[in-house]
Formats: structure tokens, sequence, C-alpha cells
């Protein structure tokens, strides 16, 4: 980055108090990170303070700060420029928007209550082999998140594929407004987030907000197995093209093959049809190499690079993350999320992988449903007999749905364990499991079942 104090000024609406210079190279809000060059944002959150921070970005270098506090004792002869506005967190998402207006590069905005992730790093892949690509890092989806990727775009970059969550309605509106996509893809509308957003019809709506920024040189790539999303969808008027099994799309799975390594897929991209192998096996992934192949393939980029790009291509995070172990078994650490249908998909992997091996699902809370948690678990252990779990573990309040869903479908109690937390259910899992085993762990965020994951063969 090459920010002109002036600029960065202007951009965030703010006011030099005082000090000068020449120029920002990179913005962070980590005082840790800071150095010579650095715009250090202070930002504020529930359990921090960034203008706590602020005399130690300084003192370590930083070139400017950025803060919404006049009392601030600043070092003695402080030389960095300090910019007081409103709000941090407005003024840094106001500079990004601006930052972003200096490039006329294709943006891919993706948003969906599942596979958003999934799908952002199958086409970042797949883009990669035609455009010099940035893509959202990890989880950086959300108001701190997007802004500070669009940090990195460099005059060097042809494309960029965003991701967009949310939790509540308006927030993807707010972020496509920094980020002005020309493209966007939504995976699909389901039960997550219920606990904010109240209803389906209510996600329906928080997720097509993206579309209202779609241009007439954009469109926007849309599952259309999912009625609801396609009746909200129909509100708007930009240019829509869709991905999904049904007939009418226009990017159909025509095939699917599993395999227990990876699923093979017969996709019709408009009038042709090609096979694709994506070297995961997850069958509900098929969606997500529809969507992310179909618009690679609208941008340019061909069937042999998309295939070639495929055959390297591994989850990013703890997402479907296999470790091989001694005993000839299988770690499963899937434990970066978690809603009914990603567990049910997990849960389908797991005995897919199998192949006569025992197979144990270690499943935690899913968070954020709301009035439909106690279902959501009930249905995702209905399903674990239902592909013929050996073991089912589960750890959290919420989990002891999912066994009450599995001894209801006819699986014995004495292959049950629940426990109410983390340490209690790795002391008995090290003392039971075996690295023979085909193992699952599985849950949302918020229970740091990865944790576990790292722990269970130490």
């Amino acid at each position: 980055m090459n920010l002109q104090l002036d600029f960065i000024v202007e951009a965030v609406k703010g006011r030099l108090l005082s000090g000068n210079c020449a120029v920002v190279h990179e913005v962070s809000t980590d005082s840790r990170k800071v150095g010579p060059g650095s715009l250090f944002v202070a930002l504020k959150g529930e359990h921090f303070d960034g203008h706590d921070f602020v005399v130690k970005a300084i003192e370590k270098g930083a070139t400017a700060v950025l803060v919404s506090r006049r009392d601030l004792a600043l070092p003695s002869g402080c030389k960095a420029a300090v910019i007081l506005v409103d709000d941090t967190l407005a003024a840094m998402q106001n500079l990004a928007a601006c930052y972003r207006q200096r490039f006329t590069l294709p943006t891919i905005a993706i948003t969906g209550s599942v596979g958003k992730t999934t799908t952002k790093d199958i086409l970042a892949d797949l883009l990669a082999r035609r455009y010099r690509t940035l893509k959202t890092q990890g989880n950086y989806n959300n108001e701190i998140g997007l802004p500070m990727t669009l940090f990195h775009l460099q005059p060097e970059h042809q494309a960029a594929v965003l991701e967009m969550g949310m939790r509540a309605s308006g927030e993807i509106h707010h972020l496509a407004s920094i980020l002005n996509p020309r493209y966007a893809i939504i995976t699909n509308v389901e039960a997550v987030h219920l606990e904010t957003m109240g209803t389906l019809e209510n996600i329906a709506k928080a997720k097509c907000e993206v579309l209202e920024f779609i241009k007439n040189d954009g469109f926007a790539l849309l599952n259309g197995d999912n009625q609801l999303l396609l009746d909200t969808a129909g509100r708007f008027s930009c240019r829509k093209y869709l991905f999904g099994c049904k007939d009418g799309n226009h990017i159909q799975i025509k095939s699917l093959l599993h395999d227990g390594e990876g699923i093979q897929v017969r996709l019709q991209l408009f009038e042709c049809e090609e096979d694709f192998t994506l070297p995961v096996p997850v069958s509900q992934l098929a969606y997500n190499l529809a969507a992310a192949v179909g618009m690679a393939w609208l941008m340019g980029v061909s069937c042999e690079e998309m295939r070639a790009a495929l055959k390297d291509f591994q989850p990013g995070g703890n997402r479907m993350h296999m470790t091989e172990l001694s005993g000839g078994g299988v770690l499963i650490d899937d434990s970066y999320n978690a809603n009914p249908i990603s567990v049910m998909a997990a849960l389908e992997a797991c005995q897919k992988i199998s192949r006569g091996r025992r197979k144990i699902a270690i499943l935690g809370d899913m968070l954020e449903l709301g009035d439909y948690a106690r279902e959501g678990h009930l249905k995702a252990g209905r399903h674990a007999v239902q592909v013929a779990m050996d073991l089912l573990v589960t750890i959290g309040p919420l989990s002891q749905y999912y066994r009450e869903g599995a001894i209801a479908q006819g699986m014995p109690e004495n292959r049950t364990r629940h426990f109410a937390d983390r340490q209690t259910a790795l002391d008995w899992l090290q003392a039971n499991v075996s690295p023979a085993d085909v193992i699952l762990v599985k849950a949302s965020r918020g229970m740091h079942l990865d944790e576990l994951a790292r722990e269970l063969f130490r």
C-alpha cells in the first residue's frame, strides 16, 4: 500500500490532531505487529480497547494511529500522525472502501448459510490458474476481516474472492457496500443463525442483500435447488445463473461418484458436459464444486486449467482435515464450525472413509440455532445411526440431543457417551479410542473441539 496522509484523513472523515507522515504501507489492528509504515487502528471490542495500546504502537514505530479519544497521553516527541474520528471501526471500513475504489479488478462476493468458505477456497484456486487472485484468509469474513482483506489488494492482483458472513440483517448489505462486488455467489439458505435471524425467510432476505450491488456488467450465481433463495432473489433485477442438481440449472450436477477418497462429479456447463474430481470425500461438496467451477468457467478459466487446480485442493483450517493414524485409522478434524447439514455430511464422509474400520463420531454443540436447536441436534443424532456409527460421543449441553436422537433411532445406549465438557471427554477418549479407528470431530467453533483433536493422540 502507498496511502498518503491526506487521502487517509479524507477517507476516514477524520481530523489530524498532531504529527505528520509521508506514506502508510499497511493497516493493522494489532499493536504487536506494527512498525514503520503502519497505520494502527484502535478498535474497541467486548474484551479490549485498542486505545490502551496506542502508546505501545507508537513506541514500536507506527507511522500513524487512528483513534476516537482525545484524552490519550502520547509519548513525548511523538512524530506519528494522530487522526481523530468518531468511530474507529467505521473509519477503517471507509478507508477500505476508498482503497478498493483504486482497483478495477473483478471481485466476487461469496455468502450463504453453508459452504461459503469451501466454495471461496475452491474458486480462488481455480481462478489462480488464470488470474493473480486475492482471497479471504481464514474466517476474515466480517465487519473487521473484510476491510482488512481489502487492504492486501495490490496492483498485480487481477481478481479477488471475498467471503461475507452475517449474524443479523443489514450486515451483508454493509459489507457489500465496502467491497462493491461485480459478481456474487449465494451457496444456499439453511437453518443457521436462527437464534439471531428468527426465520429462514429473514435469512434469505439477508443473504440476498448482496444482489443490490450487482450491476449490468456482473451477475449472481445462485443455488437453483433452493426455492426460497430463488423466490427472494427474484426481487432483484441483476443477471442470474443457477447451479444445482435439478433440471433447468445452468450448471447442473449430472452425476456424482464417491470413492472414499474424493468425489467425481459430472457437470453440465450450459451446453457442454465435463468431469471434475475433488479430492475431498464429502458428497455435499458437489454443490460447492459446481458453484466454483461455474463461476470460474464464466470468468474464462478452461476446464483443463480447473482440473489441474483441483488435483492439489485441500480444505483450509479445521475443515475435513484428515490425519492418518499410526494404527491405520484416520482422524477427521472438521471442528471449524457446525450446523445440521454439515454435521450430517461429515458423518456420511466418515462412513464412506471407514472401509470396515470402527467409526467414532465425537460431536459437540451446534450453536446459534435458536428454536431449532433441539430438533437440529436430534436430526443429526438420528443420522449417525443411519450411517452406522459404531460409537457416538457427545460434548456440551445441547449435544445430549444428538444422543437422544440416536437412541430413539435404535442405537444401543452402551454405544453412546455424553460429557459436559471437553476435558472430561478427552480423558475418556484417550482411554477408549484407538489409532486404528476412523474418528470424526465436529462442533461449532465456540466449543473449541479443535483442541481436543490436537490432544487426542499426543
